[in-house]
């Protein structure tokens, strides 16, 4: 199940996916094309060297708002989107609603 956010835009709200999020982070931060990130990407497939890995571990935090174990960020190189997509709801509260940074 994804987290969600509801968006309104010109009157019609909108749901945005934990996926959509991060293949937003990617694209805006790495200059990706949305359909070249995909659940199955890897961050390595994607380009992305260690200090943009360590980048998007900041990234991610800010955006959900969450903490990422010390640990959270070994193996990310061969990590794919959907792995990261299931670290984000694994430590975002089911309670707490998953609202984009800055409270858009």
């Amino acid at each position: 199940m994804s987290a969600v956010h509801g968006v309104e835009q010109a009157g019609v709200p909108t749901m945005t996916t934990t996926f959509e999020r991060v293949q937003g982070i990617l694209g805006k931060k790495y200059s990706l094309a949305a359909e070249t990130i995909t659940p199955e990407s890897t961050l390595e497939s994607l380009g992305l060297d260690s200090l943009d890995l360590i980048e998007l571990l900041f990234d991610v935090e800010d955006e959900f708002q969450i903490r990422i174990p010390q640990d959270g960020g070994s193996g990310l190189k061969t990590a794919t989107v959907q792995d990261i997509v299931d670290s984000i709801q694994s430590l975002v509260s089911p309670e707490t609603p998953v609202e984009p940074a800055g409270g858009q």
